[in-house]
C-alpha cells in the first residue's frame, strides 16, 4: 500500500500502541505520548510494552493502560504473542500504532484485528493489512522527532512537547530519600550522578576515566554517586580504584528502576554513556553529559538545555544499527574522548544551569 498522509480522527477512540523496546527507549517516546494524549481527546491509550521496563511509564499520565509482555520469559513464544493479540481484540481497538515494527508486532496486529492500523511495518506482509504504512526509521533526526513524525503523518498539527519526562510516586521518592539519608547525605548536598555501563562494552567510556572525572568534581564539594545494575560493579570498582576522594556512594544494585528515577532527580550533574540512565537523568532535568562511540549522538543525544553529547567521531546519519557499526569496526573508539573534554563539558553545564 502506498504511503500517504491522512487526517485520522483520533478522538474518542481506543488506541493501542505497540512499543517493546528498552528502558531508554520507553523514556524517548514520552513526548510522543504527550502529543498523542493532547490530540486524542477522550480516547483510551493502551501501551503494549516489555514487562521489564514498565516502571519507566507506570505513572505517566498520558497512558491509561499498560499491558506488560514478558517477551523474554514465559511469553517468549509466538503462540503467547497470538494469545495476547486475541486478548487485546476483546477491547475492540479502533486504532493500532506500531512505532517499531517486528515479527511480534505483526502477529499481535493480525490477532488483534483493529479497525485501523498505522506505523512501521514489521514484516513484508504488513503493508497488505495496514491502513497507514509508514517508513519512520529515517535516522535523519532525533529519536523523539522520528516518532512525532508518525503523528504528523496522521494529521496532528500541534507537535510541541515538554521534552522527555519520567514520573515517579511517593513510595519511590521516599525510598530514594531513605537511601541517601542512610549514606549520610543531607538535603543541601550536591550529588554527582555517574552511570559507567551500557548495553555493550564498546559503548562504555573507560571506567577509570569516570573515576578521574568524579575526583575533579568531588574536589569542588560534590558527592559522586555511582548508579547501575549489580553486573556493573566491576566497572564501578575500576573507577573507584583511581579515585583519591573517598566520599563516593555506590547505589548500583540498591535501587529499583523507579527508585533510581527518583534518586536521579536529586543530582546536580550527571555523566553517562549512551544508555537508559542517560535518558532518565535528562528527563529529570539534570544537566547530563553523555559519551558516545559507535552509537549515533545525533539520533540519541540528551535534550535538556544544559545537557550535551560528546562523540568520539562525526558519525554520518544512516540506517545502520549500532551492533552493525561495532561489527564493521568503522568507527572511532569512545576512549578517544578525553577526560579534559568531559570535565570541561561538565563545568560548562553547571555554569549554564546556575549550579
Amino acid at each position: 500500500m502506498k504511503e500517504t498522509n491522512v487526517n485520522a480522527d483520533l478522538s474518542h477512540k481506543t488506541i493501542v500502541l505497540i512499543y517493546m523496546l528498552y528502558f531508554g527507549d520507553m523514556v524517548s517516546i514520552t513526548p510522543f505520548l504527550e502529543v498523542l494524549r493532547r490530540a486524542a481527546v477522550g480516547s483510551k491509550i493502551i501501551l503494549v510494552m516489555d514487562a521489564r521496563f514498565q516502571d519507566a511509564v507506570r505513572y505517566n499520565p498520558n497512558v491509561d493502560v499498560i499491558v506488560p509482555f514478558d517477551r523474554h520469559g514465559k511469553e517468549k513464544g509466538m503462540g503467547a504473542t497470538w494469545k495476547l493479540g486475541k486478548k487485546l481484540a476483546a477491547l475492540h481497538p479502533d486504532i493500532l500504532l506500531t512505532l517499531h515494527g517486528t515479527t511480534r508486532s505483526t502477529i499481535l496486529a493480525l490477532a488483534m484485528h483493529p479497525k485501523h492500523w498505522g506505523g512501521e511495518a514489521g514484516t513484508r506482509i504488513d503493508s497488505l493489512f495496514m491502513d497507514w504504512p509508514m517508513t519512520i526509521e529515517t535516522y535523519n533526526s532525533h529519536a523523539v522527532d522520528k516518532y512525532l513524525k508518525v503523528l504528523e503523518r496522521l494529521g496532528v498539527k500541534d507537535l510541541h512537547h515538554s521534552g522527555m519526562r519520567t514520573y515517579t510516586c511517593d513510595a519511590w521518592e521516599k525510598r530514594a530519600d531513605d537511601f541517601f539519608r542512610s549514606k549520610g547525605i543531607g538535603e543541601g548536598d550536591r550529588l554527582l550522578g555517574l552511570s559507567v555501563g551500557s548495553s555493550t562494552a564498546e559503548k562504555n567510556w573507560p571506567a577509570k576515566n569516570y573515576g578521574k572525572v568524579a575526583d575533579h568534581f568531588a574536589e569542588k564539594g560534590m558527592i559522586p554517586v555511582f548508579f547501575g545494575v549489580p553486573s556493573e560493579r566491576k566497572l564501578i570498582d575500576e573507577a573507584l580504584s583511581v579515585m583519591k576522594n573517598k566520599t563516593a556512594i555506590i547505589a548500583a544494585g540498591e535501587l529499583s528502576m523507579g527508585e533510581f528515577m527518583a534518586a536521579a532527580g536529586r543530582c546536580s550533574l550527571a555523566f553517562t554513556n549512551d544508555s537508559g540512565p542517560m535518558y532518565v537523568f535528562d528527563s529529570r532535568g539534570v544537566p547530563t553529559i553523555a559519551m558516545f562511540g559507535p552509537s549515533n549522538a545525533k539520533f540519541h543525544h540528551p535534550l535538556g538545555p544544559c545537557s550535551r553529547a560528546l562523540s568520539s567521531w562525526d558519525m554520518p546519519m544512516g540506517p545502520e544499527h549500532v551492533n552493525k557499526t561495532i561489527a564493521s569496526g568503522k568507527y572511532t573508539p569512545i576512549s578517544k574522548i578525553s577526560v579534559e573534554q568531559v570535565i570541561e563539558a561538565g563545568e560548562e553545564a553547571l555554569r549554564k544551569a546556575g549550579k
